[in-house]
C-alpha cells in the first residue's frame, strides 16, 4: 500500500539532487520539498492544535532523514508558527485564512524567539514593539545583539514570507511582557520595508536552510499584528511560558526525528558491512560483519530502535495525559530528548566509524544525519539547559516525574543512585541556593547524566510493557549498563567482566537475526548510499568528475618532464 511517505521517497524531488546545483538551488529545493509534503500529509489547524495522532506519526517518518532540511521547515511552520497562531483562532477569525495558507505550505511561516545576544535567557529578549497613538506598532530591534538569530527568512523565489515574532510590547514607556506579533517578512522576492536579512554561511555537514541574522528598523504593524491582550500580565514568567508553550511540544517531536535516523543509520551499516568483504587468515574473503567490533554498534542500534519506538508512545501518551502538571509534562519531553539526543550522537558516530573511509562522506547518509541531528540538541530547548532546569527543580521537590514500576531493576536502582548521589552533594557542598556557586560546581555537571538515567530507565520499562523482543532488551540494558560501568561495579555488584558477558550474550541471541531486523527498519526504500551494493557504486563511480592525462600522448606510455 502506497502511503504519503513512500509516494514522496519515490518521488524525483526527493532523490539525491545533482551534485552541480548551487546553495541557492538547494536551498529552493527544500521548500519545494515541503510544499509537496504538506499536499502529501494534508496536516490540518485541528491536527496541529489537537496534538493528533497524525501529528506525532509525521514527526516519526521515515523520509525525514532524507530532506532533514525540510523537515525543519515543516515543523517549524507546522508546530511553532501555526500552533502559535491557533492559540488565538477562536477570538481572532481573521487569521483562519492566513491559517490555511500556512497549512497548506503557500506561504513559508517562521518563528522568531531567540537574538543574538538572548539564547537560553530568551526571557530577557530586547526586540520591542510599541504601540503607537493609532493602535499599530513599531517593530524595532534596539541595538545588533537583538536581533534575531536564526530562523530562515530570506527572500525565496514563490515562497512568501511571513512570521510570528517574540516582541517585548511597549505601552506608554511600560514594559508590559513579551507577546506573538504575525509580521510579513518579504514576498519572495524583496524584502519588507525596515526588515534586513544576514544569511549566515550553511551549518557544518547539513543540508543548507537559509538560516539568518534578522533585525528590524522601526517596522510599522497594523494593530492586528498582535496576538493576545494590551494588559499587563500578573507574572512576567508565566505569561513567557505561556507564549512560548508550542516549544515544549517541539522538544517531544522535534526528538521523534531521531528513531527513524537511527534506523536509516542501522540499515546503510548493516548492508555494507553484509555487503563488504575482506581478506581472510586462510586466504578466502570473510564479510566484515563477521567480526564482533563490526556486529556491536549495530546490533545496539536496532536495540535501541525497538526501545526507542515503544518509549515514543510512552511519553506521546504521558504528555498527551489530560490535567497534567505542566512541568512533568516538560519534563516527559526533557527526559526523551535527553535520551534519545545522546543515543543518536553515539550511535551514529560508531556506525559511520564501522564504515572505515566510506563514513566520511555525506553520500552514505551517516555522517550527514548525525551533524544534521545535531541541531536537534539545540533547537526547541538547549538539551543541557533543559537537563539542568529539570534536574534542579526535581531535586528541590518542586514536583516528581512518574515512578519506577519496579524500583529493584538494574536502571530504576541506578537513578535513585544518581539521586542520592546529588542529593548528598547538595547537602554537603552547597548553600540553600540552588543559584550559588556551589551548586554550579556541585551539581550542573551532574544533570544530564541524571535526566539520562530517569529517560533510561522510563524507555525500559515502556518497551518491556509494550512486549519487545527480550533480547533487544536485554541488549539495550547491557549497553546503558556499560555507558555508567563504573557505578554498576560500585553499588550493583557487576564486575567488568560480568557486564561484558551480559552484553554478549545478548548480542548471541539477536545477531542470527540481524538481516530480518534490518529489512525490518522499512528504511530500503528511503536510501540510495552508493556502498549499499555493485550497481549503485557503479553508477555513483561512473558519474564522478574524471580527470585522464592528454590524448596528445600517442605512444600509449606516461611521459614525465623535468621542471627544472
Amino acid at each position: 500500500m502506497s502511503t504519503p511517505s513512500l509516494r514522496l521517497a519515490r518521488n524525483k524531488l526527493f532523490k539525491t539532487p545533482p551534485r552541480t546545483l548551487t546553495e541557492y538551488e538547494t536551498i529552493r529545493l527544500a521548500y519545494e520539498r515541503a510544499r509537496v509534503s504538506a499536499h502529501e500529509y494534508r496536516m490540518t489547524s485541528d491536527d496541529v492544535m489537537h496534538l493528533t495522532p497524525k501529528f506525532w506519526k509525521y514527526h516519526l517518518d521515515m523520509i525525514h532523514p532524507m530532506a532533514a532540511s525540510t523537515f525543519v521547515l515543516v515543523t517549524i511552520q507546522y508546530n511553532l508558527a501555526a500552533g502559535t497562531i491557533g492559540l488565538y483562532l477562536a477570538d481572532r477569525p481573521d487569521l483562519q485564512e492566513l491559517m490555511d495558507r500556512i497549512m497548506k505550505f503557500d506561504v513559508s511561516a517562521q518563528f522568531m524567539l531567540t537574538e543574538l545576544g538572548h539564547g537560553l535567557d530568551a526571557k530577557n529578549l530586547e526586540t520591542t514593539a510599541t504601540l503607537l497613538p493609532d493602535g499599530g506598532f513599531d517593530l524595532h530591534s534596539p541595538n545588533p545583539h537583538a536581533a534575531k538569530h536564526m530562523p530562515p527568512t530570506t527572500p525565496v523565489n514563490g515562497f512568501p514570507r511571513v512570521a510570528v515574532v517574540i516582541a517585548r510590547l511597549v505601552v506608554a514607556g511600560e514594559d508590559r511582557g513579551v507577546r506573538p506579533f504575525i509580521v510579513w517578512l518579504n514576498d519572495g522576492y524583496n524584502m519588507c520595508d525596515g526588515i534586513t536579512s544576514k544569511k549566515l554561511p550553511t551549518r557544518a555537514g547539513a543540508k543548507p536552510v537559509d538560516h539568518a541574522i534578522t533585525s528590524f528598523n522601526h517596522v510599522r504593524l497594523p494593530a492586528s499584528a498582535l496576538l493576545g491582550s494590551l494588559e499587563k500580565p500578573e507574572s512576567m514568567r508565566l505569561n513567557f511560558l505561556s507564549t512560548i508553550q508550542r516549544v515544549t511540544v517541539g522538544t517531544l517531536a522535534l526528538s521523534l526525528i531521531m528513531i527513524p535516523v537511527i534506523k536509516r543509520a542501522a540499515y546503510v551499516a548493516g548492508i555494507y558491512s553484509i555487503r563488504r568483504q575482506v581478506q581472510g587468515y586462510d586466504g578466502r574473503p570473510v564479510p566484515i560483519i563477521s567480526f564482533r567490533t563490526q556486529q556491536r554498534p549495530i546490533l545496539h542500534a536496532l536495540a535501541q530502535v525497538a526501545v526507542f519506538e515503544a518509549y515514543a508512545q510512552d511519553s506521546i501518551q504521558g504528555f498527551m495525559q489530560p490535567g497534567l502538571n505542566p512541568p512533568v509534562r516538560h519534563g516527559i519531553a526533557t527526559t526523551f530528548k535527553a535520551v534519545l539526543n545522546s543515543a543518536t550522537q553515539m550511535t551514529l558516530f560508531n556506525l559511520s566509524e564501522r564504515c572505515g573511509a566510506q563514513g566520511l562522506f555525506k553520500h552514505n547518509h551517516i555522517i550527514e544525519n548525525q551533524l544534521e541531528a545535531r541541531g536537534n540538541s539545540i533547537a526547541e530547548g538547549d538539551v543541557t539547559a533543559l537537563c539542568i532546569r529539570l534536574a534542579a527543580e526535581l531535586l528541590l521537590g518542586r514536583y516528581e516525574m512518574p515512578e519506577a514500576h519496579d524500583p529493584s531493576s538494574l536502571l530504576a536502582q541506578h537513578e535513585q543512585g544518581l539521586f542520592d548521589e546529588c542529593r548528598t552533594a547538595a547537602a554537603q557542598k552547597m548553600s540553600t541556593d540552588h543559584r550559588s556557586v556551589e551548586f554550579n560546581n556541585a551539581i550542573l555537571p551532574r544533570c544530564q547524566s541524571l535526566v539520562e538515567a530517569i529517560g533510561h530507565r522510563m524507555a525500559y520499562e515502556a518497551a518491556l510493557a509494550a512486549g519487545i523482543d527480550p533480547d533487544l532488551l536485554a541488549l539495550y540494558e547491557a549497553g546503558v549498563i556499560m555507558q555508567d560501568s563504573s557505578w554498576y561495579v560500585q553499588h550493583a555488584g557487576l564486575t567488568r567482566e560480568m557486564q561484558f558477558d551480559r552484553e554478549s550474550s545478548a548480542m548471541n541471541a539477536v545477531l542470527p537475526r540481524l538481516e530480518q531486523m534490518l529489512d525490518d527498519t522499512d528504511a530500503k526504500e528511503y536510501v540510495d548510499a552508493p556502498i549499499l551494493s555493485k550497481d549503485a557504486w557503479n553508477d555513483f563511480e561512473n558519474s564522478l568528475d574524471t580527470f585522464r592525462p592528454p590524448l596528445a600522448n600517442t605512444n600509449g606510455s606516461a611521459q614525465i618532464q623535468s621542471m627544472l
